[in-house]
């Protein structure tokens, strides 16, 4: 009778484990997929932060590299704002150095990386002296400046000198 009993339960049993399996399948799914959903939203949040932290690294070792070659401190001189800009810039070195100002245009800005260069047209008259002192304050002065051409001749009506420059200026970008 044992037998026939196990025999007839049986079915009962097994359709029993089988529900609870489901049923255990369905729980552990409620409450697995949402770990596991922050779980991988931890992971992306990681992965952006790992990422940010090494775009800071980089801008700080630029930083540290500018300061030193501008020799600054840091990135805070290089950034004021309350520093003449280019055309003003040009205008005191010029007048520093005693030449008069024939010319000044521009021919427009672009930007390299960090960089924003801004580009002038300077014909300015004096002695050879005063170009030179005009070259050298230009050399020394805090702003990164190159002098992309130079030319110097003789003016007509005078025992001047004539100098024309064509004239680059990078000024940092804004950092965001």
């Amino acid at each position: 009778m044992n037998i026939r009993c196990t025999g007839a339960r049986l079915p009962v049993v097994l359709a029993a484990a089988g529900l609870l399996l489901v049923v255990g399948l369905v729980i552990e799914m409620a409450f697995a997929r949402p770990r596991l959903q922050e779980i991988q939203r931890l992971t992306d949040e990681c992965a952006r932060l790992q990422s940010q932290i090494q775009d800071q690294q980089r801008l700080e070792s630029e930083s540290r590299q500018l300061a030193v070659h501008f020799d600054v401190a840091g990135l805070a001189e290089l950034t004021d704002r309350t520093r003449p800009d280019a055309v003003a810039y040009l205008g005191q070195a010029l007048d520093r150095a005693g030449l008069q100002r024939l010319d000044m245009t521009t021919n427009g800005g672009e930007d390299f990386g960090r960089l924003r260069r801004s580009d002038f047209l300077i014909r300015a008259r004096g002695d050879y002296a005063e170009i030179q002192t005009f070259v050298r304050d230009l050399e020394r002065g805090r702003r990164l400046v190159s002098i992309d051409a130079l030319a110097i001749k003789t003016m007509l009506e005078s025992r001047d000198l004539e100098g024309r420059f064509n004239i680059s200026i990078y000024d940092p970008t804004e950092v965001q």
